[in-house]
């Protein structure tokens, strides 16, 4: 007989503020929270050449991203772009996986 010894899986999502989006990619473990990688861009304005005339066009840029793996944190962000702000979303971000995988508390019976 089969007998599973442990089961991972993959859970991808997104956070959009009012100019960044946090892709979120996380890995677990029966239940339990191995690695979570959140790739950081910005919504940028550029002016383009068209046969019309210069059109503004907005795109997704680069910025960084973060990550927690082995109890360990990391954030690298390109130089220039202010820290703190994705610092607090990412904060929020370990803290809403973390409530997603607490058990869910026992109802008492009578």
């Amino acid at each position: 007989m089969l007998v599973e010894k442990s089961r991972k899986q993959e859970v991808r999502g997104e956070v959009i503020t009012d100019n960044y989006a946090y892709a979120v990619n996380y890995s677990l473990d029966n239940n339990e929270l191995v690695k979570l990688h959140c790739d950081v861009t910005k919504k940028v304005s550029e002016e383009i050449e068209t046969p019309e005339g210069k059109q503004t066009v907005e795109r997704q840029a680069y910025v960084g991203n973060m990550f927690r793996e082995s109890g360990n944190k990391q954030i690298c962000l390109q130089e220039g772009e202010e820290i703190a702000p994705h610092v607090v979303v990412f904060e929020q971000i370990l803290s809403e996986v973390a409530a997603l995988l607490a058990p869910a508390p026992v109802k008492a019976t009578k």
